[in-house]
Formats: structure tokens, C-alpha cells, sequence
């Protein structure tokens, strides 16, 4: 017996020229490495290249959304810390000022109160009581505010109080408090006077001009200036380039996106 036949197998067939090494890579086809599509790297370098482009364009538009939003923010902050200026809190017995100061009077007053002058003077309780609550903020204001109070013919009230708001209060924001509980306690005093009168409806609209243009307010003031040139030359370039910057995320999803939808088609 050969020792081919008792091995019980088939011996490799020399003649055919068969390689023993290479029957498992034929046999596998999968295993063997798959070739690149030539016409791919093309156009992987070119998207690599897009990206790279973009890439710098995006870094190019956050500088400058950066540096001139900076230069316009901080040129914005100085015209609204002037013209702009938040409505601050006053203390909480302003409005209850308001509301006795809103009522006519109708008897003379009994409560001995100081003015500037040194003049001493007698209010009603609802007067007085606006005269300490503005003793809270500033002693002059009250003395001032008093000597308006005690006025009781029409057309001299209403130029006392508009004075009281006008040049009683520096426009310093230091003095922002006072300057708005002043307008608050002036406004609510002129509404207990006859409305009718010119005199009275004149002063309201004065004071309420002082006060939209001292504060940032729902109401626009006719004199209030315009922002400086600079929040417009560096804040549209600054919001422009944010715009693109917006731009050009959106075309990058969508481009990503279109990606993955011809991978899952495939």
C-alpha cells in the first residue's frame, strides 16, 4: 500500500502546478485586501481642501465678530451709562406718596415742615408724608419739595414742582434714585390739581419729558442723541460676520448631512 493510500487523503496535484500556500486565498476571496476606487482620492483631497478653507474662514469672521463687537459694545455701554440709564428703585413709601399726593386739598395744613429758605411752612398729612419719604434720599429734595407743597395757588405749584424735577435734582446718576422718586411725588401732585388749567397740563408734560430722557423708559425722548458713529461702524461689520458665521455652519450640516445620506443609501 502506498503512502497515499494510507494517509486516506488526496495528495496535492503536481502536475496542475497548484501552490498549497495560495488554495485558502483562493478559497476566501474576502480575505484578500479590496482595492481603492481611483476616482475616490480625488475627490477625499478635495473635500479635505474645502474643509481646511472653511476652517479659516470661520477663524477669520470670529476675530473680527470679536474685535469689533468688542469695540462696539463698549462704545454702546458709554452712551446708554449717559442716555440710557436704568429705571433704579425707589423706596417703597414713594407710592404711597403718590397716592395721598393725588388727592385735592382741601384744607390747610397743620404739619410744620423746613423749605430751602429756612421758611417754615404747614402741610397737609399726605404732604408731609411725601416730605419725609423724600428725607430718605436727600435732605434738600425734601426742603425743596415742601416749599412746592406749600404753594396753593395754581400756576405757582405747578412751576415749583416743575422746578423740583428741572434743577432741584443734578443729573449725576448718583442721584438717579431722587430724581425719579421726585418726578413720581411731582407727577402724582400735579393730578390733584385742576387738569383744565394750561399751566398744570404744561408742567406734566415737562416733567415727563425730563423723565423718559433721564431713563430708559417705554417712551422715546425727541432729544435724546443718536449712538456714536463708532457702535455702527464696528457693530454692523461685527454682526455681519456672525451672520456668516451661521451661514457657514448651516452649509457644513447640510454637507454632512448629504454625506451620511449617500452612505445609507449605498
Amino acid at each position: 500500500m502506498s503512502s497515499r493510500e494510507r494517509s486516506g487523503g488526496s495528495a496535492p496535484d503536481a502536475e496542475a502546478g497548484e501552490d498549497p500556500a495560495a488554495a485558502p486565498a483562493r478559497e476566501d476571496p474576502a480575505a484578500a485586501p479590496a482595492r481603492e476606487d481611483p476616482a475616490a482620492a480625488p475627490a477625499r483631497e478635495g473635500r479635505a481642501a474645502r474643509s481646511g478653507m472653511r476652517a479659516r474662514v470661520a477663524l477669520a469672521l470670529v476675530a473680527i465678530a470679536l474685535s469689533l463687537g468688542a469695540v462696539a459694545g463698549v462704545a454702546f455701554q458709554r452712551y446708554a451709562a449717559v442716555h440710557l440709564r436704568a429705571l433704579p428703585k425707589v423706596p417703597s413709601c414713594v407710592r404711597g406718596a403718590r397716592v395721598a399726593l393725588r388727592k385735592p386739598v382741601a384744607a390747610s395744613g397743620t404739619e410744620p415742615r423746613q423749605t430751602a429758605s429756612g421758611e417754615t411752612v404747614y402741610l397737609t398729612l399726605g404732604e408731609d408724608r411725601a416730605v419725609a419719604c423724600a428725607l430718605q434720599l436727600d435732605e434738600a429734595l425734601a426742603r425743596h419739595l415742601a416749599g412746592a407743597l406749600a404753594e396753593h395757588e395754581t400756576a405757582t405749584r405747578a412751576a415749583r414742582l416743575v422746578e423740583l424735577v428741572r434743577d432741584r435734582v443734578p443729573a449725576d446718576p448718583a442721584h438717579d434714585r431722587a430724581a425719579s422718586a421726585a418726578y413720581m411725588m411731582a407727577s402724582a401732585a400735579l393730578r390733584g390739581m385742576p387738569q383744565d388749567a394750561p399751566e398744570v397740563r404744561a408742567a406734566a408734560e415737562e416733567i415727563a419729558l425730563r423723565h423718559i430722557c433721564r431713563f430708559a423708559t417705554r417712551r422715546s425722548c425727541p432729544t435724546r442723541p443718536l449712538p456714536p458713529l463708532t457702535v455702527w461702524l464696528a457693530g454692523i461689520p461685527a454682526a455681519l460676520s456672525l451672520l456668516a458665521l451661521l451661514g457657514l455652519g448651516l452649509a457644513a450640516a447640510a454637507a454632512r448631512y448629504r454625506r451620511w445620506a449617500e452612505r445609507r443609501g449605498r
